[in-house]
């Protein structure tokens, strides 16, 4: 049987039947693929705990009838600083999440590299950044999903915005409305005037410069709720992950 290499971040794992695994896992040239690891929950197993969420692997795999097969796995990057901390492991589930449930229709060589920037940054960063650096992935993801939230004209007619009485964000239209579409809508969302510099400016940066303006608790949490529907209305789907994560904060209160 032919066998492949590729370098995958593993997502999840099932037991299955007496001693195996099946793993979920994203792939650079495949994008989302499961594969059989017989065995790997024998003791003496050779692929011992390197089948783990969040690691990041190089495996060697055969074709098989129905799943792939892993024969062998060589680990690049661990990430034990997030396997080791709750809260970001969390964290990282919420982004496993919103690649398994659009990774059908992206590009995973251009998600790929995204998807493994944002574990290192998790990896690294002060607990005190975190909900602005889930903020500033979730945008960059939809972004390179192709739905980039429009910010600098109106959504609905296409004008300019120049100087708005409030802000107006239309999930339906995907972005801010100027003041004349705007009142044609009811039950708005308005958002604060530093939640839309917020949003306009992580939108626009490098993914890498997404700390190098702290916003207000206000603004950050603002931000999160418009994302959590824009990813809902767009994605179709509610992130059971966020649920998983309000559990964990509402411990380390």
């Amino acid at each position: 049987m032919p066998t492949y290499k590729t370098r995958v971040i593993i997502i999840s794992y099932m037991k299955f039947k007496e001693a195996d695994k099946i793993i979920r896992a994203y792939s650079p040239h495949l994008g989302r693929i499961s594969a059989i690891a017989k065995g790997a929950r024998k003791t003496k197993s050779k692929f011992g705990a390197r089948l783990e969420p969040f690691s990041y692997c190089e495996l060697v795999l055969y074709k098989g009838r129905n799943l792939d097969i892993v024969t062998q796995i060589e680990i690049l990057e661990p990430f034990l600083n997030i396997k080791e901390n709750l809260k970001k492991l969390a964290y990282a589930y919420i982004i496993a999440d919103l690649i398994i449930r659009s990774g059908g229709e992206s590009d995973p060589a251009r998600i790929f590299p995204f998807f493994l920037f944002s574990l290192k940054e998790l990896q690294k960063i002060d607990e005190s950044l975190l909900k602005q650096w889930l903020i500033a992935f979730q945008l960059k993801f939809m972004i390179l999903s192709g739905y980039k939230p429009i910010l600098d004209k109106c959504s609905s007619c296409g004008r300019k915005i120049e100087k708005l009485k409030k802000n107006v964000f239309s999930f339906k239209d995907g972005g801010l409305l100027c003041n004349d579409c705007s009142n044609k809508r009811e039950a708005p969302t308005v958002l604060k005037n530093e939640t839309v510099k917020m949003l306009r400016n992580l939108s626009e940066m490098d993914i890498r410069e997404w700390n190098r303006t702290i916003y207000s608790e206000i603004a950050q949490k603002e931000c999160q709720k418009v994302l959590e529907n824009y990813i809902y209305y767009y994605l179709e789907s509610k992130l059971k992950t966020i649920h998983f994560l309000r559990e964990i904060e509402s411990k380390y209160k």
